[in-house]
């Protein structure tokens, strides 16, 4: 949980240096481009979820084999998946600039080869949370956003703007992949050829999972595409800053979630399903009920602070979606049980 809460602080300390360095207008056009990322991205979460799920399974058995059989199978589904998705956003990639009024296609390309790279990246991840390696799991998440950060400062250093902020993204990404590697060594030597596994059940997960996401996560970031079409760049680059600040109050959400729902998928005892669920509950709803009156009473220090003066026009933006996210870290946690309980 920690080193998720870490890993998620560097991440917002991106977008906050990333506010601050390329400015309202700017970073509106990011925001708009990220709320398409990751909204396109949702099938990678979804075989993230699966692989996770069927990992804890097979791990609790002993059944390599069968995990790196899974390995094997998620990452050429996730590598074809997006290519196809690359070569789609190549070919929309004028209509797409021009619905998010947007003067150069640059971006968008970029976000198609990111997207490619955020695909893969949570089959390996996903093998390190089944397996409980939580330690590794979270150096190297925390890695991911460093790296994120520190790419961001030297790309926008030499004048590549947007462009510059998604291609640290891609980068990032694939550093993380790589570096799993050592850490799963379970997957790569153990011997999948004489394994077999039900891909029915586990695309039937994947498919379910991708439904509540989409649902979930289209309350979160459609409303940034069609501010972005619909009012200026810069009206969007507040709406993005307060979004951003508001979604702190899910660095908890999401870490429990994390730690809960292997944990809930290992678990054989229908009552201590509930008992896990119960914890993360209270917790996420202490949690965020307070974050949320922290930023109704004092939304200019959050602005201010993290993004600048330049951004006095989201204060009042901040100070309602703070309580919107009590309800989406509810929601989540909520999801992801129901999901972990899935057979």
């Amino acid at each position: 949980m920690i080193g998720v809460v870490v890993s998620n602080g560097l991440a917002y300390i991106f977008h906050f240096v990333a506010g601050r360095l390329l400015g309202p207008k700017d970073y509106g056009e990011l925001g708009a481009l990220m709320a398409m990322f990751l909204l396109i991205s949702l099938p990678s979460s979804s075989l993230g979820a699966a692989i996770t799920k069927f990992t804890s399974r097979f791990y609790t058995d002993k059944e390599y084999g069968k995990i790196a059989l899974l390995r094997k199978k998620g990452l050429h589904t996730a590598l074809l998946f997006g290519a196809l998705l690359l070569t789609l956003i190549f070919f929309l990639s004028k209509p797409i600039a021009a619905y998010l009024h947007i003067s150069s296609t640059t971006p968008v390309n970029l976000i198609g080869i990111t997207l490619v790279l955020a695909l893969i990246l949570p089959i390996n991840r996903a093998m390190l949370s089944g397996m409980k390696k939580y330690y590794v799991l979270s150096w190297n998440n925390i890695l991911e956003s460093l790296t994120r950060l520190l790419l961001l400062l030297l790309l926008l250093y030499l004048g590549f703007g947007v462009s510059g902020a998604v291609m640290a993204y891609g980068l990032a990404y694939l550093l993380a992949f790589f570096i799993i590697f050592p850490f799963i060594k379970e997957t790569v030597s153990a011997n999948s050829l004489d394994e077999k596994i039900e891909i029915k059940p586990i695309f039937q997960f994947i498919l379910t999972v991708f439904l509540v996401n989409l649902v979930v996560q289209s309350i979160i970031n459609l409303p940034s595409i069609f501010i972005k079409h619909f009012y200026s760049s810069t009206f969007t680059g507040y709406w993005t800053a307060a979004l951003n600040i508001a979604r702190l109050s899910l660095f908890v959400t999401i870490a429990i979630s994390t730690v809960m729902f292997p944990e809930i998928s290992g678990e054989k005892d229908h009552h201590k399903k509930k008992k896990i669920f119960r914890r993360a509950a209270l917790l996420v709803l202490l949690a965020s009920t307070g974050m949320a009156l922290v930023f109704f009473l004092l939304p200019g220090f959050f602005i201010h602070i993290l993004y600048g003066y330049k951004y006095e026009g989201a204060i009042p933006i901040l100070q309602w979606l703070g309580f919107a996210m009590i309800l989406m870290g509810l929601l989540q946690l909520w999801t992801n049980y129901r999901l972990a309980r899935l057979k």
